[in-house]
C-alpha cells in the first residue's frame, strides 16, 4: 500500500528533522569535546612550565599529589559511552584547573 501526498509529507519532514537533530548533536559534541581539551591543556601546560625546576615548593608539591589522587581514581568507563562518565571527566577537570588557580 503506497502512502498518499499527505501521509507520506509528514514522515519526510521527520525524517529531515531527525537528520538535522543528528548534525546538532555531532556539532555540540565537537565543540564540547574541544572546550574540555582546551582545559586539560591549559593544565596540562600550567604544570609543564615547572617540569625542569629541582625544588618543586610545598604548597605546588601538595597540588600535585593531589592531581595524582585523583587522576588514578578516575573510574570512567568510555568504551559505555554514558553522560555520567562524560560528567565524571569535566568534574576531574574542574578540580585540576582549582588546584593549579593560585599557580600562574
Amino acid at each position: 500500500m503506497k502512502l498518499s501526498d499527505s501521509e507520506a509529507s509528514p514522515m519526510k519532514a521527520v525524517v529531515g528533522e531527525l537528520e538535522t537533530l543528528r548534525q546538532s548533536l555531532r556539532e555540540t559534541v565537537s565543540q564540547y569535546q574541544k572546550r574540555i581539551e582546551s582545559d586539560i591543556d591549559e593544565v596540562q601546560q600550567v604544570v609543564s612550565r615547572d617540569l625542569e625546576t629541582v625544588k618543586i615548593d610545598s604548597g605546588k608539591l601538595r597540588d600535585l599529589r593531589d592531581m595524582l589522587t585523583v587522576l588514578r581514581h578516575a573510574q570512567v568507563k568510555s568504551d559505555k559511552g554514558r553522560r555520567k562518565d562524560i560528567k565524571k571527566i569535566e568534574g576531574i577537570v574542574a578540580d585540576l584547573k582549582i588546584l593549579i588557580e593560585h599557580w600562574k
